[in-house]
């Protein structure tokens, strides 16, 4: 009896971690979070959503519309892009033959810029432009990851540098074999005690 509860006790551990890796691997959005250190004047925060990721938002949520630059923002409403219409730029900018639609940001009450990107999203092509009458300082984002269901941007205003926060992480990978190892040590233990019984 105590073995069938040792060996459900296991597999319970092991069946809500990869649960929980599941749950969060499936999340619909992941926010990008922009902040700007050392800051000693007013800029406007653009975040430049490509061509493609309207497109690709458009089909995810069924809709038939078809893109032509800034009035697909302007004139429709895309669930899965939430923005407010009188936020959108006039004017595309356009960097490498991409199209970008500018999209003005506002602070939250953190002081940071948030944005959400449907997580099925193969690619990390938006860009963030910073402007007022000094500077015009595109941030590429690229090669960031995203943790926990958000990708932190750190932003130094005055060295117009950017940068990924340093956070720990434990690929889920890792996990898996940990739960392996320690799976295998509470048998080995209930083998070695039942032997010596």
């Amino acid at each position: 009896m105590k073995r069938l509860i040792t060996i459900f006790s296991v597999l319970l551990v092991i069946l809500s971690g990869l649960l929980i890796n599941i749950s969060c691997a499936y999340d619909e959005t992941y926010t990008l979070e922009f902040e700007a250190n050392d800051v000693n004047e007013d800029f406007d925060l653009y975040l430049l959503l490509p061509k493609d990721y309207i497109i690709f938002a458009i089909q995810e949520d069924g809709l038939n519309i078809e893109y032509t630059g800034v009035e697909t923002l302007k004139n429709n409403d895309i669930p899965s892009i939430r923005v407010n219409k009188e936020n959108i730029n006039d004017e595309l900018y356009e960097e490498d033959g991409k199209e970008y639609v500018q999209i003005l940001l506002e602070k939250n009450e953190d002081g940071k810029y948030e944005f959400d990107i449907l997580s099925n999203y193969p690619d990390m092509d938006m860009k963030y432009r910073i402007k007022n009458m000094n500077k015009d300082y595109i941030v590429h984002i690229d090669n960031f990851k995203i943790n926990n269901g958000v990708c932190k941007i750190e932003y130094n205003y005055e060295e117009d540098t950017v940068k990924q926060p340093d956070t720990e992480f434990v690929p889920f990978i890792t996990k898996l074999l940990i739960i392996i190892l320690i799976v295998i040590i509470v048998v080995g233990l209930i083998a070695y005690i039942k032997q010596r019984r």
